[in-house]
Order: structure tokens, then C-alpha cells, then sequence
């Protein structure tokens, strides 16, 4: 069996004896991989069985987005909720080697803005690929605040935040500020990630006529296409046609 790695920042998987120079998904070396153990029994049944429960915990998903010496940069997120009312303060959980960790931990502060069910093409940008490659924020509508950091235009909400606390989770930091300021967008339903899931594979490629097709799924981000053969590019995270698996 081939040997797997997975990134520890997007968890991009990659077989072949050796961890790849750079991750295709968010643009980190080799460095940021770790060797996927092999496991047999119990073990490996327990561990599929954790990432299905999983699935069924509610989570929203957002854009976080922070500053550093005058640059921006945002990342998407589902572990973000409110800890106290009074003062109003949240919590949001980042990866130690995203670029937005190291934002945060320099500026003290981050928004958090609150995605629609329309907001696909936000979670492709902020959340399929590496600040350190792209500016992000270039041709996104946004505004600045009142703790100078790009709250997105196009979604329900804003809440800036100040840090007042961090903790150390392991490969996440877990911080929580004060909501020092909001803005309210538009009315309706918020993005979740369980509607992100149902919506990626019906609103960005419309289901064949034919059942027989043959169905391709990414390997990155789970998007499933339907053709003879997979896409050149994946409309969802934006890689090439080797990333796609057969579905039998």
C-alpha cells in the first residue's frame, strides 16, 4: 500500500513515498505534512466511526479575518461560538501554521464574518488556498473598522473582535475576544457545514440527465462531478483533473 501524508493545515492527503515539496490545496512545504499511521481492527473502525459522529455536530462557517503590518489576510472557520454574554465575548478555533494564526497573535484582533448560503464562491477563496501565495482580500468588497480589519461586504454579519484570552489546544489556538463592535449586512439563514456540503455538489455543477454517467469525486474537498471524464479544473477547491477518483 502506497504511503499517505496528510497536511496539517487543510488536510490535503498525498500517496507516494515521500510527503510532496508543496501542498497543491494551501501551499505549505513538506514540513507541514505528517505520515497517515496505518491501522487494522477495532482502531481504524473506532477512528471512521469518530469522524462520522462528527458529521453530525452543527457547525457554522465564516470568514476570519485579521492584520499584520498592514497586510490582511482571512481564512474559513466552523469553530466559532460565543462564551458569555456579559461582555459579549467569542471564541474561534486556528490551525497553528495558518497564515491568520500568525495575524492574530501579532495584532490582537479578528473579525468574524458571518457567510450566507449564497457565499460558495467566499469559501473558495478564503478557504482553498494559502494567504502566503495570494491576496486574498484583491477584488473583494469590504470594509474597515473600528479594529482596522476587513469585515467582507457580501454576508449577514461582522463582529470585531479584540483578544482577551488564548489557549493552547494542541495544533489549534483557541481565541477569545471581546465583540468591541458588529454590523448587520442582510436578513436570513446563516451558511452552516453541513448546507456547504449539500450545496457544492448541486449549485455548482447541475446533476446529469443520465444516471449512467460515470461520477468523479475530489479527493481535496469532496466535490463529486459527473462525465465521461473528471474536470480540468474542480469548480470548488480548484484542482486538476488528477486529484478526482473514480466512483464505482
Amino acid at each position: 500500500m502506497m504511503t499517505q501524508w496528510r497536511c496539517t493545515v487543510c488536510d490535503y492527503i498525498h500517496e507516494g513515498p515521500e510527503p510532496p515539496e508543496e501542498c497543491p490545496v494551501c501551499g505549505v512545504d513538506a514540513s507541514h505534512f505528517v505520515k497517515v499511521e496505518s491501522a487494522a481492527g477495532s482502531g481504524e473502525e473506532c477512528r471512521n466511526a469518530v469522524k462520522k459522529a462528527l458529521r453530525q455536530i452543527s457547525y457554522g462557517l465564516y470568514v476570519i479575518s485579521s492584520r499584520k503590518d498592514g497586510r490582511f489576510n482571512g481564512q474559513c472557520a466552523n469553530s466559532v461560538f460565543q462564551v458569555t454574554s456579559e461582555p459579549v465575548q467569542l471564541a474561534v478555533g486556528i490551525n497553528k501554521n495558518n497564515l491568520t494564526h500568525e495575524y492574530i497573535m501579532d495584532s490582537r484582533v479578528f473579525v468574524v464574518s458571518v457567510l450566507n448560503p449564497k457565499g460558495l464562491d467566499l469559501v473558495k477563496r478564503f478557504g482553498f488556498q494559502s494567504g502566503r501565495k495570494v491576496d486574498k482580500f484583491a477584488d473583494t468588497p469590504y470594509d474597515l473598522g473600528e479594529v482596522e480589519v476587513p469585515l467582507l461586504r457580501d454576508c449577514l454579519a461582522n463582529l470585531e473582535c479584540r483578544v482577551v484570552n488564548t489557549q493552547d489546544v494542541g495544533t489549534h489556538t483557541l481565541f477569545v475576544g471581546e465583540v468591541v463592535c458588529a454590523k448587520e449586512r442582510a436578513a436570513g439563514e446563516p451558511m452552516t457545514y453541513a448546507l456547504y456540503h449539500r450545496l457544492k455538489n448541486t449549485a455548482v455543477s447541475p446533476a446529469a440527465e443520465s444516471r449512467s454517467l460515470t461520477q468523479w469525486r475530489c479527493k481535496v474537498c469532496g466535490y463529486v462531478h459527473q462525465g465521461e471524464q473528471p474536470p480540468e479544473i474542480c469548480p470548488v477547491c480548484g484542482v486538476g483533473p488528477e486529484e478526482f477518483e473514480k466512483l464505482l
